[in-house]
C-alpha cells in the first residue's frame, strides 16, 4: 500500500514538473514558437452583393462553415476592417496541437449592386512553428 502511494506521488511529481516547464508567456515549448504560413490564395463564394462592406464580411464567414460543425471549437473572433476595401478575419485559440489561429485578409470591391468580396487570402499560425516543407508540425 506505502509503494503505491510513493509511485502514485512520484508520478505527479514527474506530471507537474512537466507542467512547470511551460513558458508562461505562452511562446511554445523548447524551440517551439508559433510561426505563420504563407499567405495561400483561397476560391471567393459567389455570394450576393451586400449593403455594406461589413455586411458582406457577415455573409461571408456564415458562408465559411466556420459558426458551425467542428469550426466552432475556436477561442477568440475578431472582425477588423482596417480599410474601406479591407476585411481581417482572425480566428483565434484553436483546439489544434498543429494550428493555433486561422487569419483570413479579405478584398472588398463597391459595385453598383453593393459590396462584394474579389479576393480572400489566408495565413495559418502554426503552434510549433512550420517544418522544413513550409507546414504546420
Amino acid at each position: 500500500m506505502a509503494v503505491r502511494k510513493w509511485v502514485a506521488a512520484g508520478l505527479a511529481a514527474v506530471l507537474l514538473a512537466g507542467c512547470a516547464a511551460w513558458p508562461e508567456d505562452g511562446t511554445g515549448y523548447g524551440d517551439w514558437t508559433p510561426e505563420p504560413t504563407a499567405r495561400e490564395e483561397l476560391d471567393v463564394a459567389d455570394l450576393e452583393p451586400a449593403a455594406t462592406a461589413g455586411a458582406a464580411v457577415m455573409a461571408w464567414w456564415e458562408a465559411s462553415g466556420w459558426p458551425t460543425g467542428l469550426g466552432v471549437d475556436y477561442s477568440g473572433l475578431e472582425i477588423r476592417l482596417p480599410r474601406y476595401n479591407r476585411a481581417e478575419v482572425f480566428v483565434t485559440n484553436l483546439r489544434d496541437d498543429a494550428i493555433r489561429d486561422y487569419e483570413y485578409r479579405l478584398h472588398l470591391e463597391e459595385r453598383d449592386a453593393g459590396w462584394v468580396i474579389t479576393r480572400i487570402e489566408r495565413r495559418i499560425i502554426c503552434r510549433r512553428g512550420l517544418s522544413p516543407d513550409g507546414l504546420c508540425r
